[in-house]
């Protein structure tokens, strides 16, 4: 009898072993930070991480800028560190209403949860936490993106990549940095041969013109449509290298190239007489329809060649766009059909739209 208890006792001692096995796997797997009550999908911030770029949403990265940020982050993602983030706070919209979406390392990652806290504390309304974050994103997104200090790195140690810029040809033969080939995002199909044929080993490294040029998003999306498995964008573009590297220009500097607007009359005449020229936005109608120059008429620059006859020309034409690099393409396309054209110029300078068609213009230099 007494044996008999023993081994009852014993069978009961592993059957609740055996039941509380799993039970403490699955909470140790349980974050040990507290998770913010707001969390989303791929999905959902995959309509944000996109050109052109909106301003009802801020993608933030919580991971540390070095290495992991320059190594990899969601596009348009800024990176405000967990342990700098009260000192760049600064960083964050000034409207309290826009969206704030925080990512970092994964689900056992809580740096993105630590600075979500933050921002609600700080009166932020809309905020959320991607918590599968940039692992996630990797798996799942077309390309991502890389800070100019791991382009460098990758330049300096050689490897399988081909870096490409997918601004016009006459910027690229300006300035570029250095290794890259010129394959404008306007001449893609036609240039198809120049890209590699290993399309599973080599990565393609696509810039432009900066933060706000979408035309290496767009170059890098249609790569990813030919079967390149490995393609990423270095956002911060030429104008980025410049500053952080230094770069040699090899044609007239910019507020002195060729069919160049002067900025000051061309701020002058949309603001006391806009109807004295014919203003062409040559962005895409869902960057155009996110904010313009109010005079503006939109007409991509991918279709110049077939609608620019019935652009008037009882006036002067002046090209915009974002950056300038599209602006200046279809000023040399537009030229090339009317080479005997006058008073066609286009607006050398990084523009800043708001909604309400508020502008801001910085020459470029």
């Amino acid at each position: 009898m007494h044996k008999r208890v023993i081994a009852a006792v014993v069978m009961l001692m592993f059957a609740m072993v055996a039941f509380a096995g799993p039970a403490a796997a699955e909470e140790a797997k349980k974050p040990k930070f507290k998770q913010f009550h707001s969390i989303v999908d791929y999905a959902y911030v995959a309509q944000y991480a996109k050109m052109p770029k909106t301003d009802d949403a801020m993608i933030v990265d919580s991971r540390p800028y070095k290495p992991k940020y320059v190594d990899g982050y969601i596009p348009t993602a800024v990176s405000i560190p967990a342990s700098q983030f009260d000192k760049m706070v600064d960083k964050l919209p000034k409207n309290k209403d826009a969206q704030l979406i925080f990512y970092c390392g994964g689900l056992a990652c809580g740096l993105s949860h630590k600075s979500a806290f933050k921002a609600e504390k700080l009166g932020y309304t809309n905020v959320h936490v991607y918590a599968a974050g940039f692992p996630d994103f990797k798996k799942w997104a077309p390309y991502y993106s890389i800070g100019l200090e791991n382009l460098q790195a990758r330049i300096a140690e050689g490897g399988k990549y081909m870096l490409i810029d997918a601004r016009p040809y006459q910027k690229f033969l300006a300035g570029s940095i250095p290794s890259a080939i010129g394959i404008p995002d306007s001449a893609f199909d036609k240039k198809l041969g120049m890209l590699p044929m290993d399309v599973v080993n080599t990565t393609l490294i696509y810039y432009c013109g900066g933060y706000k040029c979408a035309l290496s998003h767009k170059s890098a999306l249609r790569a990813k449509k030919y079967g390149y498995r490995k393609v990423v964008v270095a956002e911060a573009g030429y104008p980025g290298w410049k500053k952080m590297f230094g770069g040699a220009e090899t044609a007239v500097k910019a507020g002195e190239a060729e069919g160049a607007v002067d900025t000051a009359w061309f701020l002058e005449t949309i603001k006391s007489n806009p109807d004295a020229i014919t203003l062409i936005d040559v962005r895409d109608p869902a960057e155009y329809a996110a904010g313009h120059f109010p005079s503006a008429i939109n007409m991509p620059v991918d279709v110049i060649e077939k609608d620019g006859k019935s652009i008037p020309t009882d006036k002067p034409i002046v090209f915009s766009c974002a950056t300038g690099a599209r602006a200046g393409e279809a000023y040399y396309m537009y030229m090339d059909m009317f080479p005997d054209a006058k008073n066609v110029y286009y607006l050398e300078a990084t523009n800043d739209f708001g909604s309400d068609n508020t502008y801001m213009v910085k020459p470029n230099k």
